[in-house]
C-alpha cells in the first residue's frame, strides 16, 4: 500500500467549486491506498474567517482542519473508501483491505505531517505527495529560471522546508518541516508529483518515474 498526501487544491476548480470531473478520473487510482486529504481553497476560506474573528492561529488551524475533513469525506465517497477520524480507525480499515481516508488531525500540524504519521502507523515506507506543483524547486516555481530537483535527501528537503515553514494555516510551502523530520526518522521515501495529471499520478503510484522529485534517505 502507498500512502497519499492529496492536496486539497486539486479538488476545486478556479471558481472554488468541487471539480467532480477530476474526482471521477482519479478515484480508481486511489483505491487500495491510504489517503490524507488537504484543505485547498475551502480551508483557506475557513482559516481566514476564523483568523479575522479570533485573531488566533489555533482557531484558524481548527477551522482549516474542519475543511480537510469535509474534503476527506468527499474523496472517500468518490473512491469507495472509508472516512476515518483517527489513526487507529485507519489502521483497522487498512488491515481489512480497505481504503482509509483521513483529513487533518491536530492543530499545528499540516496534512503532510499527518500523512507521514499515517505511513508510520501502517508501517509503510513510501508516501506520494500529489499537488498542483510537479516537485520541489529551488525557488517559487512561477519565477523565471526556477529549477526542479529530481532527487533529494531528507536532510536537503528539511533544510529547504525550513525556509518556508511559517506554522500558519494555509501558508504555502512544498512540504512542512515537521513532515520532513518525521519522514527522515522512519526513512520513508517521498515522491512528489503533479496530481493534476492522472497519468503521472498512476505512474508514480505504480513506482515508476513521473517527472517529479524523489526524496530518499
Amino acid at each position: 500500500m502507498v500512502v497519499i498526501s492529496l492536496g486539497g487544491s486539486l479538488l476545486y476548480d478556479d471558481k472554488g467549486a468541487v471539480n467532480r470531473g477530476y474526482l471521477k478520473r482519479i478515484a480508481p487510482l486511489l483505491k487500495g491506498s491510504a489517503i490524507v486529504v488537504g484543505g485547498g481553497s475551502l480551508a483557506r476560506r475557513y482559516a481566514e474567517r476564523a483568523r479575522a474573528k479570533t485573531h488566533s492561529e489555533f482557531w484558524a488551524d481548527r477551522a482549516a482542519i474542519k475543511a480537510t475533513r469535509e474534503n476527506a469525506r468527499l474523496v472517500a465517497r468518490a473512491c469507495g473508501g472509508k472516512y476515518c477520524k483517527t489513526f487507529d480507525a485507519a489502521l483497522a480499515v487498512w488491515r481489512r483491505g480497505g481504503t482509509p481516508v483521513m483529513g487533518g488531525m491536530i492543530e499545528g500540524l499540516t496534512t503532510d505531517a499527518d500523512a507521514v504519521l499515517l505511513a508510520e502507523c501502517l508501517g509503510e515506507k513510501r508516501l506520494v505527495n500529489a499537488s498542483k506543483v510537479a516537485g520541489i524547486y529551488d525557488r517559487d516555481p512561477s519565477k523565471k529560471g526556477a529549477k526542479m530537483f529530481k532527487k533529494m535527501t531528507h536532510a536537503q528537503l528539511a533544510a529547504f522546508a525550513a525556509r518556508f515553514d511559517e506554522r500558519k494555516a494555509r501558508t504555502n510551502f512544498p512540504f512542512d518541516l515537521v513532515a520532513c523530520k518525521l519522514a527522515a526518522r522512519s526513512k520513508i521515501r517521498v515522491d512528489f508529483v503533479d496530481g493534476r495529471n492522472p497519468s503521472r499520478l498512476r505512474s508514480v503510484l505504480a513506482g515508476r518515474a513521473a517527472g517529479g522529485t524523489v526524496v530518499e534517505y
